[in-house]
C-alpha cells in the first residue's frame, strides 16, 4: 500500500514541498498493522489525507489457552490546519472514517467485530529531521456508529451476547510516525 501511495505521489508536479507519504511506527509495533496516509498541501496552512490501515493477522496464544488479534480494514480521509507551514510545527485535524473490525485482546477474551463509520479529530507536532523526512507526533479519538456488531464470550463461541448497533467514542490513534516529502 505504501508502495502505491509513493507511485501517486510521484506523479503529482511540485513547485515546492506539497505532497508528503507517512506511516506509523506506533501501528506497526501493535500486532503489525500495516498503514500508510498521503498529505497533499492546498495552502499554506491546510492538507488533505486519505490513508489506511490493513491487520489481517490472528495469533494463538496456546500456552495462554487465547487468541489475539485486531484484525481491520480501515479507511479515512480528512484535513488538517497548520499554524505556521504545512509539514512542520503543530497541527489540528479532522476526518472521517470506516472500519470493518474483529479483535480480542490479552486481559478481556471477548470477541468483538463489527463494521463502524464515524468522524474523529486529532492533534500533534511535526519535527523536520531533514529537508524530506520529519517525525510526525500525535494523538487522535473518533466517535461514531457501530451500525453492525457483535460481541461473544469467547473467540470460538457461535452465538453473540450482544448483536445490535451501539454508539462509541475511543482513542483512534497514538502515532509516532515517519513522513517523507516530495
Amino acid at each position: 500500500m505504501l508502495s502505491f501511495l509513493m507511485l501517486l505521489a510521484a506523479g503529482y508536479r511540485c513547485d515546492a514541498q506539497k505532497v508528503s507519504v507517512s506511516t506509523d511506527l506506533v501501528d506497526w509495533a501493535y500486532l503489525w498493522t500495516m498503514n500508510g496516509e498521503v498529505n497533499v498541501s492546498v495552502a499554506q496552512h491546510v492538507t488533505v489525507l486519505a490513508g489506511g490501515k490493513i491487520n489481517p493477522w490472528m495469533y494463538d496464544m496456546k500456552k495462554a489457552g487465547k487468541e489475539l488479534y485486531d484484525c481491520q480494514n480501515t479507511v479515512y480521509a480528512g484535513v488538517r490546519y497548520w499554524p505556521w507551514h504545512v509539514f512542520s510545527g503543530w497541527w489540528v485535524g479532522g476526518k472521517l472514517q470506516y472500519s470493518d473490525f474483529k479483535r480480542t485482546g490479552l486481559f478481556n477474551t471477548k470477541l468483538k467485530k463489527g463494521k463502524s463509520i464515524g468522524a474523529g479529530v486529532s492533534a500533534g507536532y511535526t519535527f523536520m529531521l531533514n529537508e524530506r523526512l520529519n517525525l510526525d507526533l500525535g494523538l487522535g479519538f473518533w466517535g461514531g456508529r457501530h451500525f453492525k456488531y457483535s460481541e461473544y464470550d469467547t473467540p470460538q463461541a457461535e452465538m453473540p451476547t450482544i448483536n445490535a448497533p451501539k454508539n462509541f467514542i475511543a482513542v483512534d490513534e497514538l502515532t509516532v510516525g515517519l513522513m517523507y516529502i516530495f
